[in-house]
């Protein structure tokens, strides 16, 4: 499943639980009204995992490929215990073999991207912190390539995605995002790596996004730093807090502090527009998925 992720309609999504089976969590993303969705591989929340039976992995495969509707774009999302910014060693080698397990469990279900978080530092410079993540990824990529029965398995893409600005948080501002490409271009990987662009984090972090010159300044900014094919995923989120807050709380799109506005503006950005959205709220059913896909929708044709 090697999607491109520049769509040329409106591409709506939101993160889907995998509860039940892999092959099910298509069916409730379609029957919300998703056109691509995001899942995690395994238990966000355990170091282990439990090994994908190849014959699961084969009809999730199929079922994205040869969905009524077309080839149905997913995401992963990795586990939140990796955190590569560390000083700690035992926390640096767990990370790696999270990120191991995670490239492989995608080239399994032929899922081509895994979104990635770049873990906090410590009382330090920030510069050793981002240091260490280029490092940790590097060497993870590199296990991946040397060990993988498959010569395309290292084409699983990961996508950095920005922090929402919390104490020592690596990967809130665009230029510490810069950096860590540049060092992972420097140790040869960079086609291996992009990005995933978190609205609430944004925010949280310090980039107003609620008004239409707010909305140009701060992609402005980031595409003079960060080339516009590195950016290939867009997590829609509103936030509960105020601009620069460092609090991470998502909320629907238009229900929070970045507001209706904000979006609608977001919505129609001549390149955002043709991303994948995937919208990073609970969906206890469907009526909610498909109430939440269908707002969307709605603060689109709004501007």
């Amino acid at each position: 499943m090697r999607n491109k992720t520049q769509m040329k309609e409106l591409c709506i999504g939101a993160h889907i639980s995998i509860s039940g089976s892999f092959t099910n969590a298509i069916a409730t993303a379609r029957s919300c009204g998703c056109e691509c969705m995001q899942i995690f591989t395994k238990n966000p929340r355990s170091w282990n995992a439990k090994p994908i039976d190849p014959s699961v992995a084969a009809a999730f495969h199929e079922a994205c490929e040869h969905d009524s509707h077309g080839s149905f774009p997913v995401f992963a999302h990795s586990s939140y215990l990796a955190n590569p910014a560390s000083s700690k060693p035992a926390q640096i080698e767990k990370s790696i073999s999270s990120i191991i397990t995670e490239i492989m469990r995608c080239e399994a279900l032929h899922i081509p991207y895994l979104v990635f978080h770049c873990g906090h530092g410590h009382d330090e410079r920030l510069s050793l912190a981002s240091d260490r993540v280029v490092s940790c990824l590097t060497e993870a990529y590199s296990h991946v390539q040397d060990h993988s029965d498959h010569d395309h398995c290292h084409s699983v893409m990961i996508l950095l995605e920005n922090a929402a600005g919390g104490t020592n948080s690596v990967g809130s501002t665009f230029q510490e995002f810069a950096l860590i490409l540049d060092g992972i271009s420097d140790a040869g990987f960079s086609k291996h790596f992009g990005i995933c662009f978190d609205t609430c984090h944004a925010h949280a972090a310090g980039y107003s996004l609620s008004t239409e010159s707010e909305v140009g300044a701060v992609f402005d900014e980031f595409f003079s730093v960060i080339a516009h094919q590195r950016l290939r995923l867009i997590h829609l989120n509103d936030a509960e807090y105020h601009c620069g807050s460092g609090r991470d709380r998502h909320l629907p799109p238009g229900k929070g502090e970045i507001g209706k506005t904000g979006f609608a503006v977001l919505l129609q950005h001549p390149f955002l527009r043709h991303l994948p959205l995937i919208c990073e709220v609970p969906i206890p059913d469907l009526k909610s998925g498909q109430a939440l896909i269908q707002s969307v929708k709605e603060l689109c044709a709004q501007k």
